[in-house]
């Protein structure tokens, strides 16, 4: 990675980051230390510990007490869980957007669907990921709930950049998954169709790459 010279020092970091996180740069489970980080971004430690803070935020490393601060990696175990509590969390999400649906929302999901398919058909695992991440990311805005926003970004980025990694790997093909069946749920507005969308959706069976073991 090559030195920063921005004056948002913090953000810059972050951002150089979160990159490399996604494009395993930085692999789960690898040490990131301050000093260390400082040194090759031509950084103080100060934005480094802030955008390390900003990162441990939204799930993409872990700080572990007396050890140090790792990306995170996650196990199966750990992934069904994840999955368990954003079924319903972003449920919610759904429900709460479907009330606020406009032409411009609609224009973007169609935008973000059209950008997961072009993602797959340049089999790229990563841009692939990240697409899907940020469909599901405008719907959680239009929800209005920046809780509910936040505690989404916090329990799904990590998923995503670890199993774009993961179906790399192992080099497992890339398939369009339908989130056609999605926007159609959210719009039409209906609990019970947006629940057993998302249910079908997140099916852990089909969700966790077959490479991630516990």
């Amino acid at each position: 990675m090559s030195p920063i010279r921005s004056i948002s020092k913090s953000t810059e970091v972050f951002n150089r980051l979160h990159t490399a996180i996604f494009n395993r740069e930085l692999p789960p489970g690898t040490p990131l230390r301050e000093a260390h980080l400082a040194k090759e971004l031509n950084v103080s430690q100060v934005p480094v510990r802030e955008a390390l803070l900003r990162l441990q935020n939204i799930g993409l490393v872990v700080r572990i007490e007396d050890k140090g601060t790792y990306v995170t990696k996650l196990s199966r175990a750990d992934m069904v869980n994840l999955l368990e509590v954003r079924i319903h969390l972003e449920e919610l999400a759904f429900r709460l957007a479907s009330k606020k649906m406009t032409p411009e929302i609609e224009h973007e999901l169609q935008q973000r669907l059209a950008d997961i398919q072009k993602a797959v058909r340049t089999k790229d695992h990563i841009l692939t990921a990240e697409a899907d991440l940020k469909f599901h990311k405008t719907i959680w805005k239009a929800s209005g709930n920046p809780l509910l926003v936040n505690t989404l970004d916090r329990i799904c980025v990590s998923v995503y950049a670890f199993i774009g990694h993961q179906r790399r790997a192992a080099g497992e093909k890339l398939a369009i998954v339908s989130h056609d069946n999605l926007l159609k749920a959210l719009e039409s507005g209906k609990p019970e169709r947006i629940a057993e969308s998302l249910r079908e959706h997140l099916d852990p069976e089909s969700f966790i790459p077959a490479s991630v073991v516990d």
